[in-house]
């Protein structure tokens, strides 16, 4: 049996006029009405029967999508979702994540039923895969992350800034050997903080052998997959094979607690023996010992402007694509010498 209005009214114990007129985006009920009224329709197959009220519903939805590996990656994207959710919220738009693959990716139903207003991806993606979300003619937004080889508007922080105060505020604080802690091949945010790192090195002449140093006293690679999966094991045979600096500059703080872990376990004193730094300033600087100094991000923000970008090119579609730094600022705490 077809879906009706009156089903519709039923289920939700209003009016059919009410129905009515959520469904043909006439003035009469609130915002809020009008989403449950959509949701509602959708959830029974109403909107897939007539095809026509499709362009009303797309207006009242936002796609998020995000890779399924940064589900596991603790406090920082569920800060960016959550303000997400809330700015579009208040902006009178509906939010749909959906988690994908890069290597295997497949459209979400909501855009292949033309169901949303945009599309906002939080963190990597491959240029293959933008470039098939811009062929369906939704608007896409990239949050935390650019591309190199497709135009896209973007929010970013600012992590080159970040990784250049840091480095300067441990060598102003009379640290000699600085060394970087944080895969480089993980993520583009990860490689700015690196270039942060490497070019405040090569202001401050640290040395005449940049990257000698650096090789010295840095672990650059194959260092995420055991963050993740909390091999500190792992990382303490790492920390082994180098000659330790006097600080790490930790590409993020989930990098800063994991090194921690391990140099507790190699009974190395943090700040004692070993100065220690995060980056992104999430909740868990305040759970260690000692407590994180870090380079603080702006996580709600990134999310509300991500929104508000996203509206503005939904109705501005042909303007000039851009992209917004976010700027940064050091959180000093326990985890530097004073």
């Amino acid at each position: 049996m077809k879906v009706t209005m009156k089903d519709i009214a039923k289920k939700l114990n209003i009016s059919i006029n009410a129905v009515s007129i959520a469904l043909n985006e006439k003035p009469g009920v609130s915002d809020a009405m009008r989403l449950e009224i959509l949701k509602t329709a959708d959830e029974m197959g109403y909107i897939n029967e007539k095809h026509h009220y499709l362009s009303v519903f797309s207006k009242t939805n936002i796609c998020i999508l995000m890779q399924s590996y940064y589900a596991n990656t603790g406090h920082f994207y569920s800060i960016v979702l959550r303000s997400i959710v809330e700015q579009a919220r208040n902006k009178g738009y509906s939010s749909i994540l959906n988690y994908f693959e890069d290597d295997d990716f497949e459209f979400p139903d909501c855009i292949l039923e033309r169901k949303v207003a945009g599309i906002l991806v939080v963190g990597k993606i491959s240029d293959t895969n933008l470039n098939k979300l811009k062929k369906t003619g939704i608007c896409v937004v990239l949050v935390d992350f650019t591309s190199l080889g497709d135009t896209c508007d973007c929010v970013l922080t600012h992590n080159k800034q970040g990784g250049y105060l840091i480095t300067n505020h441990v060598l102003d604080k009379g640290y000699k050997n600085v060394g970087f802690f944080g895969d480089l091949d993980y993520s583009l945010s990860f490689s700015e903080r690196f270039m942060g790192y490497k070019h405040a090195l090569t202001n401050r002449h640290v040395t005449s052998r940049v990257d000698d140093y650096i090789k010295k006293y840095s672990i650059l690679h194959d260092t995420e997959k055991y963050v993740l999966d909390n091999r500190i094991d792992k990382i303490v045979e790492l920390l082994k094979n180098k000659e330790l600096p006097d600080v790490f500059i930790c590409a993020n703080d989930s990098n800063a607690f994991a090194l921690l872990n391990a140099l507790n376990s190699m009974n190395i004193k943090v700040p004692d023996d070993i100065g220690i730094t995060g980056f992104d300033d999430t909740p868990l600087c305040n759970k260690t010992m000692p407590k994180l100094t870090t380079v603080q991000v702006q996580k709600e923000l990134m999310g509300q402007i991500a929104v508000n970008k996203l509206i503005d090119r939904i109705h501005r579609i042909d303007d000039v694509q851009m992209t917004q730094l976010l700027s940064t600022k050091i959180i000093e705490r326990d985890s530097l010498k004073k």
